[in-house]
């Protein structure tokens, strides 16, 4: 006899929502991590800027 598999079972099953937690997580840290690049990229760009508004302000 060849043993059915029940997808049903499985999906509900604590491995299943082991992993797909396990999953959500890489994926929401790797979105936090893309975030925080972004978010220092524009700090430097604006640190840029304000140097170049001082700049500006003393020769005139």
């Amino acid at each position: 006899m060849i043993a059915t598999f029940d997808l049903e079972a499985a999906r509900n099953g604590n491995v299943y929502r082991a992993a797909r937690l396990s999953m959500l997580t890489q994926q929401m840290l790797r979105h936090i991590e893309r975030t925080d690049a972004s978010a220092r990229k524009v700090e430097q760009v604006l640190a840029t800027l304000a140097e170049a508004n001082a700049l500006m302000r003393h020769q005139s």
